[in-house]
């Protein structure tokens, strides 16, 4: 996208408390192009969403005198013409001053929940969670009823971070976003700390490489390589990063280096949802260490989310010299003496990458495996029918006694 300028009429009054409002929820001062880019960014995220409303104009307002001529001015400003373009999209009728004066007003009026409550995730890895393991977890976590206030968010192999930007916005004591995959921790920290950089990066790309084999291929390569050399550097530290670069080359990687290529209309739908991740993120710490220092009793007022590689397919989605065996043993043994709220994702299905067994086999296998740490020991199971496995989420707490279960003997049934 290419930056222009415009000159549009723009009320005082609104513009006054759109600037007070982004110090506030961004906790920074932006010059005024970055606030107009704020508020274009925002007012195109959940762009379908009817409460993206131009009455919300009117809402924003206490006095019909505060819209006559006389609180407005004219200002000259830069925008991406690519957002103007989406805009107009959505209101082909309205000029440049009523598209800006549309955003503003729905920046003013919508509650912050809008924006950090249920974001779809930014992108996607293998064995990350989906929009269904996110709804799932939220309404889990919403059914536990814990004191919000006084507990700690941690979740412990956070990877994308969509375990926790599925949730609904609950005023957490503090959160701890935690994964030792280096390359996904410094992505949530360019998120929380320089989101705008980043995106002015995405924006100012021309996407339109993805397009041919010819122009896409030689860039998929050289970015690959600049994320496996930096991981690979920084795969033994603890102190979290914060690279713009490698940032950008780990998201455009991950939307077209896939069979389904992302094209740039779906890539610019998920940098919509940086803003929002960027807010929901600011009670957040992120960390890079062994999950397991966070499953201890040490202190029980937290809310412990783990996602860990799957018992049995651990080598698809696995940090590159860690022993697994050992590892789920020791899992096991801190999730029996919890005395903290957890919920423990894995499956009952069989990894697709087992190709040597029948699916009869396979499934036995897998249940032998889960039934060695979590059969019988009083949890509580949930299944969640994805399109072609069955997740699990297993619980020390009850939280619904319509889907959850007790397995209890090895002939029930958990796929």
């Amino acid at each position: 996208m290419k930056k222009k300028d415009i000159k549009i009429q723009i009320n005082e009054i609104l513009w006054k408390k759109a600037l007070e409002k982004i110090e506030s929820d961004f906790g920074e001062k932006y010059c005024k192009t970055d606030c107009i880019l704020i508020i274009m960014l925002l007012a195109l995220y959940k762009k379908m969403n009817k409460s993206h409303n131009t009455d919300n104009l009117y809402l924003a307002v206490n006095h019909p005198d505060q819209l006559s001529t006389s609180a407005y001015k004219t200002i000259t400003i830069a925008v991406y013409d690519g957002l103007l373009d989406m805009l107009l999209e959505q209101h082909p009728d309205f000029t440049y001053n009523q598209l800006i004066e549309s955003a503003l007003a729905d920046y003013l009026v919508l509650p912050m929940t809008f924006y950090t409550d249920c974001i779809s995730p930014l992108y996607t890895i293998i064995g990350s969670k989906n929009h269904t393991m996110q709804v799932a977890t939220a309404d889990a976590v919403d059914e536990i009823k814990i004191p919000y206030e006084s507990f700690m968010l941690i979740d412990c192999c956070s990877a994308t971070g969509s375990l926790f930007f599925g949730l609904k916005s609950y005023p957490w004591k503090s959160v701890i976003l935690n994964d030792l995959n280096p390359l996904r921790t410094n992505f949530l920290n360019v998120i929380k700390t320089e989101p705008l950089k980043l995106i002015k990066q995405i924006l100012e790309s021309d996407l339109s490489f993805i397009e041919q084999p010819e122009t896409k291929n030689p860039k998929l390569s050289a970015y690959k390589k600049a994320i496996n050399d930096y991981a690979e550097k920084r795969a033994k530290y603890h102190k979290v990063d914060c690279n713009i670069d490698i940032a950008y080359q780990m998201f455009i990687v991950q939307c077209i280096d896939k069979a389904m290529v992302e094209r740039a209309a779906k890539i610019l739908e998920r940098v919509f949802r940086f803003l929002p991740a960027h807010l929901k993120l600011q009670n957040a710490v992120i960390t890079q260490q062994d999950c397991l220092n966070n499953l201890k009793n040490d202190n029980t007022n937290k809310l412990v989310l783990l996602d860990v590689p799957y018992i049995g397919s651990e080598h698809t989605c696995a940090v590159t010299g860690y022993k697994y065996q050992p590892f789920h043993q020791k899992v096991a043994d801190f999730l029996q003496n919890a005395e903290y709220p957890f919920l423990y994702y894995c499956r009952s299905t069989p990894p697709k990458s087992d190709k040597t067994s029948t699916r009869a086999d396979a499934e036995h296998i897998m249940k032998i495996k889960l039934g060695q740490y979590f059969m019988n020991k009083g949890y509580y199971f949930q299944k969640v029918p994805l399109k072609e496995d069955i997740e699990l989420i297993i619980s020390n707490r009850q939280y619904d006694t319509n889907t959850q279960f007790c397995w209890i003997t090895f002939e029930q049934v958990i796929v």
